[in-house]
């Protein structure tokens, strides 16, 4: 599905243009769309160099009241902490009625995402990097009392998107797109997995949705192969890398979930969030995250169905409430997301009736359900090739881990969402550790 068809059928966004020399455009987009045409623009200070002043001087030159802004300080990197939407609601509301207007990435594209909609007020977005799928979502990814969520909120009324901006923006950004992108490889793969659990009753197994399945996996692959120029300046790979996240939203926006383009990867992504996993001192970003953990989802992937005739063997009892809960204390010790992940964790235990079904069921479609799964994935060696080209990080090291850290990761990431996938699987299989430990002794993975 192309761009234009899947902005159609989002729901949400009524304008998406992106191209060169296009901030010009925005008066006219906010006479059209919005019942307020004074702004309040929101950036940091990279991106109001990047793109701000230009945005402010066609602004003025049109007339358009700039009713305030807020520019957050260009070091150290902004975090998507939801005091930032508590500080840019206080400030929006004495000016109101505006329309919040985004300048800038991923983290500056969510805050004012979700001030805008404790507002009531249809915002603005004008990206300046391709580096995220959030600007066309419906929902903001923040930490929140220590936990990274997906908090409801809706998308942007209008995006603007000048290429050759994006395009000069540094590399990681682009490389942090890519990976974010590779991780609906994985986001595909478990949302195979969750349609065949929801016959059986398993918690957070949802259906497939064909038409959100089409917007994000039918040009999948297209999309990684012509993007991967992105990370070297090149604006046609930028524009494909850009519109490829725009699809990827436009998806979220249609089915008001997050369901076709996060699997497990983001898990591993939002407990090294949780983490504030750093390298030098600057934070790994989401997308450089989403890359590795969509490594570590892969090879546990390949591990997990390795045998056409089953899953590794194993031997598991259900864990009675109170064992589980010491399990989940024990994992987030010390973390301001133990209540969060204690809450999710319990209420994501499956009884014993559902779980006896669950096994039988996925015992009994073990051949159906290993063929789809691998016709969706690549083989690990490919994706890790793949990664590298996009100078995305494949080691642990590279993202300030160990090899043995990265991998125990995927305890925590199958506590902290209800949301079926290739983890829960496993856990419930009660091959999860077995696969973890064939994980860690191999001279393959992670390696």
């Amino acid at each position: 599905m192309g761009v234009a068809e899947c902005l159609a059928a989002s729901g949400g966004t009524k304008a998406l243009l992106a191209g060169n020399d296009v901030y010009g455009e925005i008066p006219a987009l906010l006479a059209k769309h919005y019942d307020s045409r004074r702004v309040f623009i929101i950036a940091d200070g990279n991106t109001m160099r990047a793109a701000g002043n230009d945005v402010v001087g066609v602004l003025e030159s049109a007339g358009v009241e700039i009713a305030g802004r807020y520019v957050f300080p260009a070091e150290p990197m902004l975090h998507g902490e939801y005091a930032h939407v508590e500080t840019l609601t206080s400030e929006m509301k004495k000016r109101l009625p505006v329309v919040p207007l985004a300048i800038g990435s991923g983290t500056i594209n969510d805050l004012v995402k979700l001030a805008a909609d404790e507002l009531s007020s249809p915002y603005f977005c004008v990206p300046s990097a391709a580096s995220v799928d959030g600007y066309t979502s419906f929902g903001s990814a923040l930490l929140k009392d220590g936990f990274k969520q997906t908090l409801s909120s809706a998308a942007p009324r209008c995006i603007v998107a000048d290429i050759a901006v994006m395009s000069r923006a540094p590399a990681w950004l682009a490389s942090s797109g890519f990976g974010d992108l590779a991780g609906k490889i994985i986001a595909g793969a478990d949302w195979i997995i969750a349609d065949a659990a929801n016959p059986f009753g398993a918690k957070g197994a949802d259906r497939i949705d064909e038409k959100a399945w089409d917007m994000v996996q039918s040009g999948l692959y297209y999309y990684l192969k012509r993007s991967l120029p992105a990370v070297s300046a090149d604006t046609d790979a930028v524009k494909d890398l850009f519109e490829a996240l725009a699809i990827t939203g436009f998806a979220m926006q249609y089915l008001s979930d997050s369901r076709p383009v996060s699997g497990a990867e983001h898990l591993f992504a939002h407990v090294w969030e949780m983490d504030d996993l750093s390298i030098n001192g600057r934070a790994v970003t989401h997308g450089h995250k989403v890359a590795i953990g969509s490594l570590a989802c892969l090879a546990f992937l390949e591990i997990l169905f390795a045998d056409p005739d089953g899953p590794p063997s194993a031997v598991f009892n259900l864990p009675a409430r109170e064992e589980r809960a010491g399990e989940i204390k024990a994992a987030f010790a010390g973390s301001p997301a133990l209540e969060s992940a204690l809450r999710t964790g319990l209420e994501k235990l499956p009884d014993g009736q559902t779980l006896k079904k669950t096994r039988e069921g996925f015992y009994d479609t073990w051949k159906t359900l290993r063929g789809k799964v691998m016709e969706q994935i690549l083989p690990y060696d490919a994706l890790k090739e793949m990664l590298k080209k996009a100078q995305c990080p494949v080691l642990p090291a590279e993202v300030n881990l160990k090899r043995n850290e990265l991998i125990a990761s995927a305890r925590r990431a199958q506590m902290i969402r209800v949301r079926y996938n290739s983890l829960d699987l496993a856990w419930e299989l009660g091959c999860f550790e077995t696969v973890l430990a064939k994980m860690e002794a191999s001279d393959r993975y992670l390696w």
